[in-house]
């Protein structure tokens, strides 16, 4: 299954990916343990490493190894957040919010998290609905969108898309077409690459319609009920679809658009996202370190932060350990971007992998994170109770490909973040 000399592009269908299909098809089980080591109701506070048996030394280590990197040009600026147990370890600025200006990164910078957007908003939104009773995980999809039916795909759950395991390719654009119902039909429409329940494949385009089928059910847009439901109630002030004008300043800059023809800053930096008004279940969330870490710490307490409870314990378990038993860590975890696309998923998680997973190979079997293409990235150890942010606005790579990919990850250096974090946990356990 290996993908080295298969270009990966946003813009075009990953064809010649329908062989994965070949895989053995096994039902996935529902319902599972809850995450080993798991604390409730806490909420974030600063403290000291050792506190938390862990080492300040190998902390600070950490984040220098961040800033040489900014040092270097490798990109422009980021912030970062380590906890454990509750207590905020360490939360560092660093660099420059627009390549070649000095306009410093503060802990309050906000960025472009493209993908971390399915389980900020969608996956999480969908599971409200499902707490909620308006949806079970399996409704057909078609139910709720009837053109999603075409091509042979009324048969396609909600659990099938949470799991990227639908059958669809990674994406479907269209940036030719400037009528923005026809771009979604003919997403909606998208002939499967796969049969579905076979395999998986990470997917922008299942992630997109999963927003479309939030807003459905939800009888508003993907935005209003995810502050509605998750940011608001969390406290997330600082997580939004489609920053205002008025707080641009605050927000990383991630690159320069030659279809926009200017800086993007404040806008969604997907072009197809963008051109679909920069709300979607794929891309579009903007956040800090942390309002992502408030987050995390609600995933770590069974969907409870304090006093809010935004998800059931059962859906926190549901979401996060691997639904997809139909592929094996040893035949997708081949490659960096093999990893993404082809290895273990939870309900729009990423589970943790030995070999070349972004979390690098120090985390605890069970865990999990997610990974936005513009160069964001989180990772939940839940055994440790111990989390990481890591946002930067690298911006997306150029092209985005598999030698594209590898060459963010290295520039981030996200590996020997994730690494360092597990090597400045001092205790056992």
């Amino acid at each position: 299954m290996d993908t080295a000399d298969r270009p990966f592009h946003r813009r075009h269908l990953l064809r010649g990916l329908g062989g994965i299909a070949a895989l053995t098809a096994v039902v996935p089980a529902v319902l599972g343990s809850s995450p080993a080591g798991a604390t409730t109701s806490t909420v974030l506070a600063s403290g000291l490493p050792e506190v938390v048996g862990m080492n300040s030394e190998r902390i600070e280590d950490v984040f220098a190894r961040v800033q040489r990197r900014v040092n270097d040009g490798l990109f422009p600026g980021a912030t970062a957040l380590i906890a454990r147990r509750g207590v905020i370890v360490g939360h560092r600025a660093f660099g420059n919010k627009v390549a070649g200006c000095t306009e410093p990164v503060t802990l309050d910078t906000m960025f472009d998290v493209l993908s971390l957007t399915k389980v900020l908003a969608t996956a999480t939104s969908v599971m409200v609905l499902v707490q909620q009773g308006k949806l079970q995980l399996s409704d057909r999809v078609a139910s709720y969108l009837p053109s999603f039916a075409a091509n042979g795909k009324s048969s396609i759950t909600v659990l099938d898309m949470l799991r990227y395991s639908a059958g669809l390719p990674v994406d479907n654009q269209r940036l030719d077409e400037p009528n923005v119902k026809l771009v979604w039909r003919a997403m909606a429409e998208t002939p499967l690459e796969y049969t579905p329940g076979t395999s998986i494949l990470y997917s922008d385009l299942t992630y997109r319609l999963l927003g479309r089928l939030v807003e459905v059910v939800s009888g508003t847009d993907l935005s209003t009920f995810a502050h509605a439901h998750i940011w608001g109630p969390l406290g997330m002030h600082d997580t939004m679809f489609k920053p205002p004008a008025e707080i641009a300043p605050r927000v990383a800059a991630t690159g320069t658009s030659s279809l926009r023809g200017r800086l993007v800053r404040g806008e969604v930096q997907d072009e197809q996202d963008f051109a679909l008004g920069g709300i979607t279940g794929c891309d579009g969330v903007f956040s800090t370190a942390m309002d992502v870490a408030i987050f995390c710490q609600m995933i770590l307490g069974l969907g409870s932060y304090g006093a809010v409870q935004v998800l059931t314990p059962k859906s926190v378990e549901l979401m996060t350990r691997n639904q997809t038993p139909q592929v094996s860590a040893a035949a997708t975890d081949t490659s960096p971007l093999n990893n993404l696309l082809l290895a273990p998923k939870g309900l729009g998680w990423e589970i943790w992998t030995p070999r070349f997973s972004h979390g690098g190979t120090r985390l605890s079997p069970g865990s999990f994170g997610k990974a936005g293409g513009a160069g964001t990235f989180l990772w939940i150890d839940p055994a440790r109770a111990l989390f990481g942010v890591l946002l930067t606005n690298h911006g997306l790579p150029e092209p985005f490909d598999e030698i594209g990919w590898n060459r963010m990850l290295d520039s981030i250096g996200v590996v020997e973040f994730f690494d360092g974090m597990i090597g400045a946990v001092a205790d056992a356990c």
